[in-house]
C-alpha cells in the first residue's frame, strides 16, 4: 500500500512521533506532503493542555534520514493533488493538516486517514479536551476515515483512556497524543485488508474554541470531572 503523510513544515509533535512510529513499525511513506505555517484568525483557548520547551526534530530532516522524498506544498492545491496522483498513493495518514478538501481526498484510492483526539461523533471540531471535560464525557481518540465534512466520514475505531483522580490536563493530552500513535499502526492493516465496519460517522455537536467567558469556570468544572471520572 503506497502511504503519503500531510504533515506540517516545522517542528510538530504529531508529525515528529507520527513519521518515527510509521518507521518502526515498518512503514515507508512514499512522500511527505508539507504545509507551511498559517496565521490562526479564530480566538484560541488560553487554558494550557501541552507541555512546553519540548524538542521535536523537524520533518524534513525525518525525511531526509529516512528517504522519503518531502514536497512543500499548499494541501488544498492542485499541486498537491498532482503528487497524489504522481506517487499513485491509495492512503493519506494525517499527522499535521487543516480542513482537507474533496478533490484531495478523492485523488487517494482508499481514502484519508485521520486520529482524531476525542471521541466522534460526540465531540467534533477544536478543544477536544476541554469540550469532554465541559459535557462530562470521556477522553479518548477517533480513528476515521476523512470525508469533506469536519470530523466526519468513515469510522475504524474508537477508543478511550484512563482518567485518574491526581491527572493534570497535561497527563490526559500526553495519554491521548499517545493513543493516537497507537491507533494510527492499528488502522492502518484494517484499511488495507477493508476490515473495518465501513460506518458512516453521525453528525454529532461540532465544537469551536472554548470561548473566555466559560473559561473562567473550567478550572473548577475539571476538578469536579476528575472526581468522577478518575480512579
Amino acid at each position: 500500500m503506497n502511504i503519503g503523510i500531510f504533515a506540517y513544515n516545522f517542528n510538530h509533535k504529531k508529525t515528529h512521533n507520527g513519521l518515527l512510529e510509521l518507521f518502526l513499525n515498518g512503514y515507508q511513506p512514499k512522500c511527505i506532503l508539507a504545509a507551511n505555517p498559517v496565521k490562526l484568525t479564530f480566538y484560541q483557548s488560553k487554558i494550557r493542555i501541552a507541555p512546553k520547551d519540548l524538542h521535536y526534530t523537524h520533518p524534513l530532516h525525518i525525511a531526509n534520514k529516512l528517504n522519503i522524498p518531502y514536497h512543500v506544498t499548499s494541501h488544498s492545491s492542485d499541486d498537491c493533488i498532482k503528487l497524489i496522483k504522481k506517487y499513485d498513493l491509495d492512503l493519506g495518514i494525517i499527522l499535521g493538516a487543516r480542513i482537507l478538501t474533496q478533490p484531495v481526498i478523492d485523488a487517494f484510492n482508499i481514502g484519508i486517514l485521520n486520529m482524531h483526539p476525542g471521541l466522534l461523533p460526540e465531540n467534533r471540531g477544536l478543544d477536544n479536551l476541554k469540550w469532554a471535560v465541559l459535557d462530562n464525557i470521556d477522553q479518548g481518540v477517533t480513528s476515521h476515515l476523512i470525508d469533506r465534512y469536519v470530523d466526519r466520514g468513515y469510522l475504524i475505531d474508537r477508543k478511550s483512556i484512563q482518567i485518574y483522580k491526581d491527572d493534570t490536563l497535561v497527563d490526559i493530552c500526553v495519554r491521548i497524543q499517545n493513543l493516537e500513535m497507537k491507533m494510527m499502526i492499528d488502522a492502518i492493516p484494517k484499511i488495507n485488508q477493508g476490515v473495518y465496519a465501513k460506518k458512516r460517522l453521525p453528525v454529532g455537536k461540532r465544537n469551536q474554541s472554548v470561548p473566555a467567558d466559560i473559561e473562567e469556570t473550567f478550572l473548577k468544572k475539571f476538578t469536579t470531572y476528575l472526581k468522577e471520572k478518575g480512579q
